[in-house]
């Protein structure tokens, strides 16, 4: 179910830390604190410093990598954690081989737009069908990191489904809560099949994340809707 990261000789973090993006605050906080946004209320970023990176070996691990049976170097997420080590060592990850998704070439696209090559990533082909299986095993092996059991996130479609996966695979307790009408009906059947909690709430998205968002902290709740810094961590793999 989860499995252990390895260490690589490619990258070494002094530290990992969380940090405000508004440049005038830019207040920091320790990579293990739970929190959905800076004490200014702004969104916080997951920063790294690294004495060293060899950029050259780096590729030759993540080629390395591709050839792996490895759950973890099979993930087109985890085979790059060189670039995004904000876990201990020893923490397991949770993975469902997300990731890898492949470049489909669109000649007709192409030609259209007076291209030479146009390809684009199909991130359909992803477990849950959504780029969002990208940043979901980042911010679900964070939080099973941080001890917590129950995540939960606000959604109308992809974050839902996606969410409630890993949490299943992961052995977390997935609570959704959803805007009354405003889910689409295949993904909420996702969410339902994983065993996620799924609680109506009579109210618009923007009224139902002002509760939820309000109540995470007080109810125990790891939140896992793109506020959360760890969720873009394991998006941005994708460009990689």
């Amino acid at each position: 179910m989860t499995h252990k990261k390895n260490s690589s000789s490619v990258a070494a973090v002094t530290s990992a830390f969380l940090q405000c993006l508004e440049p005038q605050c830019g207040a920091q906080y320790l990579v293990h604190e739970v929190r959905s946004e800076c004490a200014c209320g702004n969104l916080l970023d997951v920063r790294y410093e690294w004495p060293d990176f060899d950029p050259e070996a780096a590729k030759q691990t993540w080629a390395f990598r591709a050839m792996s049976r490895d759950p973890r170097d099979r993930s087109g997420v985890w085979r790059f954690r060189e670039l995004i080590p904000f876990l201990p060592p020893d923490a397991p990850v949770i993975t469902l081989q997300e990731g890898n998704t492949p470049l489909l070439e669109g000649p007709r696209a192409a030609a259209y737009a007076g291209l030479d090559f146009l390809a684009f990533k199909h991130q359909g082909f992803n477990p849950t069908g959504s780029f969002k299986d990208n940043g979901m095993t980042a911010g679900a092996s964070q939080a099973a990191a941080l001890g917590r059991k129950l995540v939960a996130c606000v959604s109308t479609g992809n974050t839902s489904a996606s969410m409630a996966a890993y949490a299943a695979y992961g052995g977390l307790q997935a609570v959704i809560f959803i805007p009354a009408g405003q889910i689409a009906s295949g993904k909420l059947a996702q969410s339902l099949e994983y065993g996620a909690l799924t609680i109506q709430v009579e109210a618009n998205f923007d009224a139902t994340w002002k509760l939820v968002f309000q109540l995470v902290e007080q109810a125990g709740l790891y939140l896992l809707n793109s506020v959360n810094p760890f969720r873009v961590e394991g998006q941005k793999t994708i460009m990689i």
